[in-house]
């Protein structure tokens, strides 16, 4: 009987757990943020009760807690009372530590009576989906049981990591350098985008976090997008706020975007200002 070689035994565990970290990307975007956050975007019954499962089980993010700490972040972004600002608390700290400063907002009974009243716990949350460490837990569980232990064990710490890192670049590089259309302190990193479902154009969407759609200009990638009007034309979602309308009247900066370089100042890079 063959034997799989060692190497690629935990190459094949690291490609599992990277595929179930763009997994749960995916579900943060549509669900979490486009939907209940920003609500441009509804879910059918079915496609609802999917979304909730995998953020369980990919996750271990509470759906209330993640839209309160979201929607205290954009009102008051890079400012006092931001719960993850790089430009308050450092650029280092939330890329290491961006979980923390989440747990901290979300641990706030204000923040979450203020910003997510609209989303109050049901039964399945009550009877299951709030224990979020037991939802993450089974995963690893089943991993362990498909793929053996150790390589398990390698597929699920390879989901935590590249999930963590995924959201701490967007809160942490995404509003510290990239490139900027808009008159907002957050950055649009074409690269990152493609790998977070389109988060990474973070200056798109502090411009307009209605949009369900983050691609605003021509070069501009949001992978998300065809997922979400696949789901329409199946029937499991319906998007509500405008596609396309109102960019141009969100202060653009200039004819070109501006690029930001930390230590380094400025500087104009050329973009054809067309729009998809």
């Amino acid at each position: 009987m063959y034997k799989e070689g060692f190497l690629n035994k935990y190459l094949k565990a690291v490609g599992v757990g990277s595929g179930l970290s763009q997994a749960a990307t995916l579900i943060t975007t549509v669900y979490l943020h486009r939907t209940l956050s920003h609500k441009s975007i509804e879910l059918s019954p079915a496609a609802t009760m999917f979304m909730r499962f995998g953020t369980w089980m990919l996750t271990s993010i509470s759906p209330r807690e993640w839209v309160a700490v979201h929607r205290k972040h954009h009102n008051f972004s890079d400012e006092e009372g931001d719960p993850h600002s790089p430009h308050i608390e450092g650029y280092w700290k939330i890329m290491l530590a961006n979980v923390y400063y989440y747990r901290r907002e979300a641990n706030d009974d204000n923040t979450m009576e203020k910003y997510a009243a609209d989303l109050p716990f049901d039964k399945l949350d009550h009877a299951l989906l709030r224990r979020g460490t037991l939802g993450f837990s089974l995963t690893g569980v089943i991993l362990a049981w498909i793929m053996g232990t150790k390589a398990g064990l390698v597929a699920w710490s390879t989901l935590a990591v590249v999930y963590l890192l995924l959201n701490a670049a967007i809160n942490g590089a995404g509003h510290t350098f990239g490139e900027k259309s808009f008159e907002n302190d957050a950055t649009n990193l074409k690269l990152l985008a493609l790998i977070t479902f389109g988060e990474g154009l973070h200056n798109n969407h502090h411009a307009r976090p209605a949009a369900p759609r983050f691609s605003a200009f021509k070069g501009e990638i949001d992978p998300a997008w065809p997922v979400i009007r696949a789901m329409e034309k199946l029937g499991l979602a319906r998007v509500l706020t405008k596609v396309d309308e109102g960019w141009d009247n969100h202060r653009r900066l200039l004819p070109e975007p501006i690029k930001i370089r930390p230590g380094a100042g400025i500087e104009v890079a050329a973009m054809n200002s067309s729009k998809n």
